[in-house]
């Protein structure tokens, strides 16, 4: 069943831009979890949120594909969440250090740019699920 943000997404946004996302990664605790995002075209910046049940989701990072430079929100530790641009510019990894069973969630890519028909539009994924645990062998 999609999450409500994700049936919003749909909504605003029924065609054009096509992203994809891993619908679930499992990682073990204290290890590297890499999520992937790949869209159909090339963007100017990739959004990554993450949305725990109950909660609004939180924007982590953007990273700006023409020059590969992360920018973290600020409540974002540099060691704990990072973001690689793929080998051109339609994709790109989240990276999670040290992973927590707090980390667990969904995790959205989104996309914006000026080359998007209809000017500076974004578009989301349905996300990836990270589940988080002592016994998942990623």
């Amino acid at each position: 069943m999609l999450s409500s943000l994700a049936v919003l997404c749909v909504l605003l946004f029924p065609a054009g831009l096509k992203l994809e996302q891993t619908p679930v990664v499992v990682g073990r605790l204290g290890t590297l979890a890499t999520l992937p995002c790949t869209v159909d075209t090339s963007v100017s910046y990739i959004h990554w949120y993450f949305h725990k049940e109950d909660t609004a989701p939180k924007r982590l990072l953007y990273l700006d594909m023409s020059r590969s430079y992360v920018q973290r929100d600020i409540f974002v530790k540099a060691d704990k969440v990072n973001a690689k641009k793929g080998r051109n510019s339609y994709s790109c990894n989240l990276l999670l250090q040290k992973l927590e069973k707090s980390d667990e969630g969904v995790y959205y890519c989104a996309a914006w740019g000026r080359k998007i028909v209809g000017a500076k539009r974004g578009f989301w994924v349905p996300g990836t699920f990270l589940g988080v645990g002592k016994f998942f062998n990623p």
